[in-house]
């Protein structure tokens, strides 16, 4: 088994272009660190992000078949790069006002990114990150925005 059947070159690259604004946001400066009522679902917040762009990134050969056919690969594609594109421009808006329904947006993108490539590479434990990750932003956004 070589390198390219584990690490799946194009989902680390959207892996990497779904964390970095992310990760941009919280070194800037503007990131207030609120305290949460119920740390656990920060938690699972994290859990679902670390675990969806690691299986994004990964083959693990459990509960995973793979692309079914080429069609659904080049939708795959398509679909993920118009999907971060609209991504990364929402990012540019909430960095210019920060507000919940851009948040909500952001967060609603990138787990449907990570759930519909959970659902074409029929990879289980992807989609089930993806859903993880969309329940505990949910949350998230909702307690931040709560002030």
């Amino acid at each position: 088994m070589g390198f390219f059947d584990i690490v799946n070159i194009r989902g680390l690259i959207f892996a990497v272009l779904l964390a970095l604004p992310h990760a941009l946001y919280i070194r800037s400066g503007f990131y207030h660190k609120p305290v949460y009522e119920n740390r656990a679902m920060v938690y699972i917040s994290r859990i679902g992000r670390f675990f969806s762009f690691f299986l994004m990134s990964v083959n693990v050969g459990v509960l995973e078949r793979g692309f079914t056919s080429a069609l659904m690969e080049s939708f795959w594609f398509w679909f993920c790069t118009a999907a971060i594109a609209v991504y990364l421009a929402l990012w540019i808006v909430f960095l210019k006002k920060s507000n919940r329904i851009t948040a909500s947006l952001i967060a609603a993108v990138m787990s449907l990114v990570i759930i519909v490539s959970g659902i074409l590479q029929v990879k289980t434990l992807l989609m089930t990150a993806g859903i993880v990750l969309a329940i505990g932003e949910g949350y998230i956004i909702k307690s931040y925005f709560k002030r």
